[in-house]
């Protein structure tokens, strides 16, 4: 095949010969709907005034339902015509409408097995911000987007093979919310790894042990290995023993939280040791831990008018609610009520999405305060800060980061994959479909595209608004969490428009 006739057959994939009358409407109308996406603020920009509109969160979904072609000219079309009816979110003026279309192309590309494509344009991005003085100053700030162009080359083709799936597909896939538990659980040992070897108390030490543990588990389910079920029973066993003489100090309810915490291990160990019961001692140690921890964590909430009350609050609803899920679903296990099921899904769901939206708000928070610390590192240097309550010296940026912000942020990544695995479960247990792939790939695909927009809008803020390194510098963590947020919440959207198309048939809408 001659070089030619290799370039006509790639155009002829992406470029579609003919158009029906549905893709040309369905085209208009997201292109509309763009439009007015414009109208809904998410975000503000720092140090420019104007505002990040929901149309961002619009990126992967059209490109995902429409391909490179149209997927393209509509966000292009919606996002033009939004710039021009709500000029508050102009934030480039005329040129705003080009962040939008450089993340769809990039969404719908990567959805339909253009990949290579995919990430040809997001290094063209990252090469436009390392062209400018200040890209090359901050080398290391789009270190998301290049975790994301790592991602795309993970998973190459497999995302639009897994995105495209039929409904009767997604039921068919199993072990869902498995692997995506096992990547968040590792990263939070990695990071209580960090944290431990900072302020060495017993109490990390078990927590560490207890997520080994579960990790364990979690493997011997996707492989059937009865070396990894042992290994579990060990390491919860000594979780058990660690968190017990670490809080051995504490007095009242916290002591007898831990007591019931402990013996919860000791059944776990038993119960993977092959220890035969009825289960009664395990649901019953389950349930009185259940309501010790629930009244441990509504006790000492802070004020309504304390900023951090909202935060306070959906954390210790999301813990209440997984110990409701757990023990909802041990009732399943050991009593074998099926029907039980359904509510344990239901309560993991909202457990994680609970957990979800509170790591949102404390990890937004802890960035502005890591933001407020950076900006005046050059000035305070040596200063000591805290970790966990421990303080610590400060002496570089470079150990700053190091004893700093790499755990704090190891700890979110890892929490955030583990409330995202609890929600595909939740959901997985009460609708009977699972959505680990499907819901993985739209992730990959919608984080892609936010942080391709957000690059390119990068380069446009430096030669359109003249920023200067300061402010990108102040605010290298700010940026992602939003962008994450974004990604998060269009995945959640996207996925929720795609069960239904492909249950009710209207896979035609879809062009591959």
């Amino acid at each position: 095949m001659t070089l030619h006739e290799r370039v006509k057959e790639k155009v002829d994939t992406v470029i579609p010969k003919r158009l029906t009358s549905k893709e040309i409407a369905f085209s208009g109308t997201l292109a509309a709907v763009m439009a007015v996406a414009a109208f809904i603020p998410v975000t503000v920009v720092a140090g420019v005034g104007k505002v990040i509109s929901a149309a961002v969160m619009l990126e992967p979904l059209i490109g995902v339902l429409l391909g490179p072609l149209l997927g393209t000219y509509s966000a292009a079309a919606g996002a033009f015509v939004g710039q021009v009816l709500a000029p508050q979110g102009a934030i480039f003026g005329p040129l705003t409408f080009i962040p939008p279309t450089v993340g769809t192309a990039t969404a719908a590309l990567l959805a339909h097995k253009h990949w290579k494509a995919a990430c040809g344009v997001m290094m063209g991005v990252l090469l436009l911000w390392w062209s400018t003085g200040i890209g090359r100053e901050l080398y290391y700030y789009p270190y998301l987007p290049l975790i994301f162009l790592g991602l795309a080359l993970l998973f190459r083709g497999h995302l639009g093979e897994w995105i495209h799936v039929k409904y009767d597909e997604i039921i068919g896939f199993r072990g869902a919310g498995t692997r995506v538990m096992m990547i968040g659980l590792s990263l939070v040992v990695g990071a209580q790894i960090f944290i431990f070897a900072v302020i060495r108390e017993l109490v990390v030490l078990g927590i560490i042990f207890s997520a080994v543990a579960v990790l364990f588990v979690l493997a011997f389910t996707l492989t059937g290995r009865t070396l990894f079920k042992n290994f579990s029973a060990v390491t919860f066993l000594a979780g058990a023993v660690f968190i017990f003489f670490g809080m051995v100090n504490s007095s009242g309810l916290l002591l007898v939280v831990t007591v019931m915490l402990c013996l919860t291990f000791l059944f776990l160990a038993l119960v993977l040791l092959g220890h035969e019961f009825s289960g009664n001692g395990f649901l019953f140690s389950c349930a009185v831990f259940g309501v010790l921890a629930s009244i441990f964590m509504v006790k000492g909430l802070p004020a309504v008018e304390d900023e951090t009350f909202v935060q306070a609050l959906l954390e210790r609803t999301s813990y209440i609610l997984l110990i409701l899920g757990v023990f909802l679903f041990s009732v399943v296990h050991f009593k074998n009520k099926i029907g039980v099921r359904k509510w344990s899904g239901i309560t993991l769901f909202l457990a994680g999405f609970a957990g979800l939206i509170q790591r949102f708000l404390l990890l937004s928070f802890e960035s502005q305060a890591i933001r407020r610390e950076i900006l005046r590192l050059d000035e305070l240097l040596p200063l000591s800060t805290s970790i966990f309550g421990d303080e610590i010296d400060i002496t570089s940026v470079f150990y700053y980061y190091v004893k700093k912000v790499i755990p704090v942020y190891i700890g979110h990544v890892g929490f955030f994959f583990i409330f995202l695995a609890l929600i595909v479960l939740g959901v997985s247990f009460f609708l009977n479909i699972s959505l680990e792939k499907l819901s993985v790939a739209y992730f990959v695909i919608a984080g892609f595209a936010v942080l391709s927009d957000l690059m390119i809008g990068n380069f446009l803020a430096i030669q359109v608004l003249e920023l200067k390194a300061g402010i990108f510098k102040a605010f290298l963590f700010i940026y992602p969490v939003e962008r994450m947020f974004m990604a998060l919440f269009a995945t959640i959207f996207g996925v929720g428009a795609f069960v239904p198309l492909k249950k009710y048939g209207f896979n035609q809408l879809i062009r591959r």
